[in-house]
């Protein structure tokens, strides 16, 4: 299973996230001024370190907008904000009721289940604790672990391996990204269920 918008609503939790750091150290600057480095930071991020885990790294984005504005110790600064960033977000998170459901139908029918997300390992785990899924999850593979994105192969060859699955017709994806879960497990000949938490939480 994907994580991010498969199993909680990561756009509120982001924007929530983002306002308060922008409350607690961007204040003399407008929110949407805010928001829109913050985006070009992150994009520029994403072209230099793709597809590393790294690329997704919130700190390195806080850190070019600190340098591109000439702080003093931009990467200090920097820490301070991923840090803010982080812990806002994952104290925000709720479950998704579907999700919620499907991870007891899955417990009922004793399914393993492997987290298959890019994103950087610690702060999936902290996402996993926060949502009360660690004992729930089996296994987890990350792109930072990987050094690919999904849709690359590798990405689910590893939950499989993780998990002791050698066929791909013993297995299924599920996750919110057509591209990304869906024809990336696909070049696979995995089964792969494309989802929407629109109406959820």
């Amino acid at each position: 299973m994907d994580l991010d918008d498969t199993l909680y609503n990561y756009e509120k939790n982001h924007e929530y996230a983002l306002r308060k750091v922008h409350d607690e150290l961007f204040l003399g600057m407008e929110y949407l001024e805010f928001s829109q480095l913050y985006r070009a930071a992150r994009s520029a991020v994403t072209r230099r370190l793709s597809p590393q885990g790294a690329c997704r790294s919130r700190l390195f984005a806080f850190q070019n907008i600190f340098e591109t504005q000439g702080t003093s110790q931009p990467f200090v600064k920097a820490y301070v904000a991923d840090e803010l960033y982080w812990d806002n977000f994952i104290e925000n998170m709720v479950l998704a009721p579907a999700a919620e459901a499907f991870l007891m139908r899955c417990e009922q029918m004793e399914l393993p289940i492997c987290i298959v997300s890019d994103m950087t390992a610690h702060v999936q785990i902290r996402k996993i604790e926060r949502l009360g899924l660690a004992a729930r999850i089996a296994h987890l593979v990350t792109s930072e672990e990987v050094g690919a994105e999904k849709p690359d192969p590798r990405m689910f060859q590893a939950g499989m391996h993780k998990l002791g699955i050698h066929r791909s017709e013993d297995v299924i994806m599920i996750g919110d990204s057509l591209e990304k879960d869906v024809i990336g497990a696909q070049s696979l000949d995995i089964r792969a269920f494309q989802i929407s938490l629109a109406q959820e939480c």
